[in-house]
């Protein structure tokens, strides 16, 4: 299994703080989110993921505490027993 912790405000648009799911042979982080949106009935992608592919500026990705931005960012692997942690573009000023 693969743990998905949600914080800040994707936690609360989604209204739960974590789910978990069948790890999947071969899997990249991109396919994960993709499958994840295909199971949750709230739309959170573009909270995370803009119009090009790319990550909005701002979103942290955590594999087992590691950010993806210094792995292989969305082409990073997830494998059974991993934990995932999403954060969304925080806002302020």
């Amino acid at each position: 299994m693969v743990e998905v912790q949600f914080f800040s405000l994707l936690r609360l648009l989604l209204k739960q703080d974590r789910i978990s799911l069948p790890a999947s042979k071969g899997e990249t982080i991109m396919q994960l989110l993709q499958r994840m949106q295909e199971q949750l009935t709230t739309p959170f992608l573009h909270k995370l993921i803009d119009a090009e592919g790319g990550l909005h500026p701002g979103t942290i990705i955590l594999v087992n505490r590691r950010n993806i931005h210094h792995l292989q960012g969305l082409q990073t692997p997830v494998n059974d027993q991993d934990v995932v942690a999403m954060f969304p573009p925080g806002a302020g000023g």
